[in-house]
């Protein structure tokens, strides 16, 4: 089933066969997690946003009318479960774990380039969670999931425009947040470019 499109994939799924959904699984979940973990700073919160998505990919799969890409769907469905998440949490006052966000590998293996790797991720999460959610959203959909702006405009509920804004804002927001650091933020903030 690896060879089917996406679209081919839920158009299955829609007759009834739910055989596909495992392929979609596969293709998806990581990029969800990954999504849902940099959003909400929870590891565990993460695993059940990736659970939920496609319970209800499977639950509402006639809604997906394949005019959008299937992506698209899928992170709009990730997106409003986060901000369930953060809603809940906010109204039961209950803080999430500090986990720390995953970054790119470093180029070398030292214990020195280990503890600043670690310095340069506290700061970079710092930075990160003193986002707004909606910018915190745009940027990681952008940035680190590759997403369009009309794309994000779609999960997001706003016009193109606010996406643009969300994330100018959000970058000035990181440079100001990492530059102010005495160290590595040029080098993280080029990483969220």
């Amino acid at each position: 089933m690896n060879h089917l499109s996406d679209q081919e994939l839920m158009r299955i799924v829609q007759a009834g066969d739910l055989s596909p959904a495992s392929e979609i699984y596969d293709r998806y979940s990581g990029r969800i997690y990954n999504f849902a973990f940099r959003f909400l700073k929870n590891a565990e919160a993460a695993e059940d946003a990736v659970q939920e998505v496609f319970v209800k990919m499977i639950k509402y799969a006639n809604q997906f009318h394949g005019d959008a890409k299937l992506s698209t769907w899928l992170f709009s469905i990730t997106a409003n479960w986060c901000r369930d998440y953060l809603r809940k949490a906010d109204n039961k006052s209950k803080e999430t774990e500090d986990v720390l966000i995953s970054l790119p590998a470093p180029l070398e293996h030292g214990p020195d380039r280990a503890l600043e790797q670690r310095e340069d991720e506290l700061r970079v999460q710092r930075a990160l969670q003193a986002l707004t959610p909606e910018q915190r959203e745009a940027i990681l959909l952008s940035r680190y999931q590759g997403l369009s702006y009309a794309e994000i405009a779609q999960i997001a509920g706003c016009s193109e425009g606010a996406v643009k804004t969300r994330v100018f804002r959000a970058m000035e927001t990181l440079k100001k947040a990492l530059t102010t650091e005495t160290r590595g933020g040029d080098r993280w903030l080029n990483a969220v470019q």
